[in-house]
Formats: C-alpha cells, structure tokens, sequence
C-alpha cells in the first residue's frame, strides 16, 4: 500500500493539514518540524501523487475552472545571463502548441536567476506537473539528477547525455543529404565546412559526420579539410581558406560573412556561404532554418502523448523525434534556382 500523509502524520504525531504544509515549505511551519515530517516521508518512502497535488493546486488557487488539461513543465538553463533567441522560439513554439491541444506550459529557469534541480523536483511535485520538457543546454554531456519515476520527459537537442530519455531533434542527417549534392547541383565544387566544436558537441558530430560522408563521395582533388575549432578565430579561418581555396562555406558560425568579406572576398560571387542555423525563415543569410517553433510544437506534442497513455518514468526505449528544417533563399549563394 502507498505511503499516505496521515501515515507520516501519525508517525510524527502532527495533522495531516501540517504534513501537507511542510512537504510543501510553507513558511508557516517551523522549520525544524518541517524537517523532522520530511524525514519521516523518505522514511517511510513516501511518493507524492501529482495528480492529487494538481488538483489540490486548484483548490488553493480558487477553486477556479482552467481552461486547460494540465500543466506541463518546460526547463531551461540560466537563460538570463547568455543571449539565446533560438530557445526562446523553442518556448514560444512550445508555449502556442500547448494552448493548442488544451495543457498550459509553465516555465522554469536553471541558475543564479532561477531554480536548483531540487527546487524544480518539489515544484513539479507541488503543482501537480506530471509532463517535462527539458530545453537545449548551452553545453554537451549534461547529467541531470530528478525523480524521474513519476514524470514523462521529453528533452530537445543532444546536450542532455543522462538519463537517456525520449528526444526531440533537428532532422541533421537526412537533411544535409540532400544539402551537399544540391550545392553541388547548383555549381559548387570545393565545399568547405567550418564549426566550432562546442557547436557540434551539442549536435553529436551529426554535421560533421555528414559532411564527411559527403568528402567520401567527392572527387578527391575536390575534397576540402573541415575546419573544426575549440575557439574559431578570423586568423586561423584566414589561412584555412587561402590553404584550400573554398567556392562555398558551410557553417553555423556567424563571424564567417563577416571575416570573408573583411578579407576582400566577394559573398556570393567569389565565395558562397551556406548557414545550417539562419535566424529567421526570411533571412538575408542562404541556408536552413532550423524551425525551432516547430520543435518546440513537437516536443509538447511528445510529452503531451506520454502523459495521456501514462508514459512516466525513464523508458526502456528511448524515441527520438525528428523535425525538418525550412530552406531560406538568402543572399549568400549563387546560382540558386
């Protein structure tokens, strides 16, 4: 039989009415008694019932009807102190989805602006959230500590490595495909490829990967070294290009324009530059939008799924969802039909 809060109350000798408030830190509690109740909950093995705890959030809020399911969670590292518009069209993405399909989407901030790990988990536990998103970290082989039994998770990207948990990614492998033998279609012979490694840290090599499948596939007098650096600088990117004499660069680096042209190459017609991650479906840069409003849109989708058919807990077998990009025209390459 489950752990109940009257059996923690009668091991303590308290209510029930002050084992529920301390489990949820209420100030009004003592904190020494709040200490004494949760040690006799890990005790005694005592498992918050979210579905209870979000029904009794409603209550305390007013007893006010919601318009929606349920909440679901969304995650994300200290966003505050790091300029990152993308995940904020992750959320934005997410958030439109969401209200959608009828769930609310609460969002929740890693750091020194926002909550620790333990934080979240007696968040999650005290306002019912049973659904989790966890967003792109800003570094790789992240391991994160939950109580993951009674949550469906569902991250975004590759940086988070542990738990394996099921995913939501750009579709990296099928489209670059497709983009090689399409720049080679339009003229461009001597493809060069430039990244920072933390860039394709985060995405498991998958760029790099297909670009060197791509190499394999290519003549070899064609063939063009990848250039892939701890700490890309205009220097070293210098002496690569008048080394191997690129017609087109493929990058996610941004400076890459801006160094080409300071060196008195002219973009397009001299040298194409092809961006994976443009900033906008409209963007002046060629290239590929990663469409980060429809990954968000997916990852509720995924969680949304989970919580429905009682998906909770770490998976036997992981899934991962892929999300194609959007083709952006731009203003970087030549001869595009």
């Amino acid at each position: 039989m489950p752990v109940t809060l009257a059996n923690i109350a009668q091991a303590c000798g308290v209510s029930t009415s002050t084992v529920s408030l301390a489990l949820r830190d209420h100030p009004r509690i003592p904190a020494a008694t709040k200490a004494r109740i949760k040690a006799a909950a890990d005790r005694l093995g005592y498992v918050p019932n979210r579905s209870i705890s979000r029904v009794m959030a409603e209550i305390r809020a007013g007893g006010r009807t919601r318009t929606f399911k349920e909440s679901l969670g969304y995650f994300t590292a200290d966003v505050k102190d790091r300029s990152r518009e993308y995940e904020q069209r992750l959320f934005a993405g997410a958030e439109a989805r969401a209200s959608e399909i009828g769930y609310g989407l609460d969002r929740f901030e890693l750091g020194k602006h926002g909550l620790s790990l333990s934080q979240l988990g007696k968040v999650l536990a005290s306002r019912g959230i049973r659904g989790l998103i966890l967003a792109p970290w800003p570094e790789a082989h992240v391991e994160l500590e939950l109580e993951w039994k009674g949550l469906a998770s569902v991250a975004i990207g590759y940086s988070l490595e542990k738990p394996e948990i099921h995913r939501v990614t750009r579709n990296v492998m099928h489209t670059l495909r497709s983009v090689f033998p399409e720049l080679v279609a339009q003229g461009y012979r001597r493809i060069g490829f430039v990244m920072e490694r933390s860039h394709e840290e985060r995405m498991e090599y998958m760029t790099l990967a297909a670009f060197q499948l791509h190499a394999f596939l290519t003549p070899e007098n064609d063939r063009v070294p990848a250039l892939v650096e701890n700490n890309l600088e205009e220097g070293v990117f210098n002496k690569w290009v008048a080394a191997n004499e690129p017609d087109i660069i493929f990058t996610m680096h941004r400076p890459v324009l801006d160094w080409l042209q300071s060196s008195g190459y002219r973009v397009p017609e001299e040298v194409g530059v092809f961006y994976f991650n443009c900033e906008g479906p409209d963007s002046q840069l060629s290239g590929i939008y990663p469409a980060y409003e429809n990954i968000g849109a997916a990852a509720v989708d995924q969680v949304a799924a989970l919580v429905e058919r009682g998906g909770f807990g770490i998976p036997d077998c992981a899934t991962t969802v892929t999300v194609p990009g959007i083709p952006c025209r731009g203003s970087t390459l030549r001869n595009i039909q």
